[in-house]
């Protein structure tokens, strides 16, 4: 697998029954996405480090050592956020606990998944808009300050400034303040010619992006998010030699958009769900 094959909307499956294979590609197309299988742990491993997926599934009948590989995707930084689902026979409870325990989110009877399969990814291609709490608060003066920096290209200061805000904002909104620093991070990777720090801090930040609502504490989240995640995908791509053509100037800035002109502020729901 190349950087070039890499595509969004990827599901890696870890996968080796020839007749179960057709079954999860066939359901991941018609919803939408790219299905990558893979029949050993260590291709496992490298397929979500490579592909970026927004999901992995693992058949817990696969040979190999799958917990120390679904283990290794959630330590590492920028690949702990994938959801993992592993699935296996519904009579073999150790081994579905020892799913979970390795780090998957979720380890379910191979029939549920079977049922579910659609759905399960339906969801994650498209993942519903979530509200956390303090979404429709001003921003901290922390915080913009912080965008003020990223806006002026200081991307180290923004680093500084918005880890700052994180560290006071208790609430789940704090995740919106970490995901555009390490956005802001990558983009300093990109002026430092580190290809692969820059994709590591992208695959940390857009996560935390991803189902924020459109408009959040005034920042238009979802213009800032398409630009940073189209460099994300063209750099994942090229390799490290894109960085030798690719022009600074594209970096997005991001616009703070004022409540009472937002459609989208005040009519998305405010119950934080």
């Amino acid at each position: 697998m190349s950087e070039d094959t890499v595509q969004p909307n990827t599901i890696v499956c870890l996968e080796a029954d020839l007749f179960f294979i057709p079954r999860l590609e066939d359901v991941i197309r018609r919803q939408g996405g790219t299905p990558v299988i893979v029949e050993t742990p260590d291709a496992f491993v490298d397929a979500v480090d490579r592909c970026f997926p927004v999901l992995a599934l693992v058949d817990l009948a696969t040979e190999g050592d799958w917990a120390h590989a679904i283990t290794r995707c959630k330590i590492r930084p920028h690949t702990s956020q994938t959801p993992i689902i592993a699935f296996g026979s519904h009579v073999d409870v150790e081994t579905l606990r020892a799913a979970r325990r390795a780090g998957a989110d979720h380890a379910w009877a191979r029939s549920k998944l079977m049922e579910e399969l659609p759905q399960v990814v339906e969801r994650h291609l498209h993942p519903p808009v979530t509200y956390p709490e303090g979404w429709d608060a001003p921003l901290s003066d922390l915080a913009r300050r912080g965008v003020e920096e990223l806006n002026a290209g200081e991307y180290f200061e923004q680093h500084e400034l918005l880890e700052q805000a994180w560290m006071a904002e208790t609430r789940p909104i704090r995740e919106m303040y970490q995901g555009i620093l390490q956005v802001g991070v990558a983009f300093l990777q990109i002026q430092r010619n580190n290809w692969t720090g820059a994709i590591k801090m992208f695959r940390r930040g857009l996560p935390r992006l991803r189902t924020l609502p459109p408009v959040c504490q005034g920042v238009d989240i979802t213009s800032f998010r398409a630009a940073a995640e189209q460099i994300h995908w063209e750099l994942t791509r090229s390799g490290p030699k894109g960085l030798q053509t690719f022009d600074q100037s594209r970096f997005p800035q991001i616009k703070l958009v004022e409540p009472s002109s937002s459609a989208e502020f005040w009519n998305s729901p405010h119950d934080g769900k």
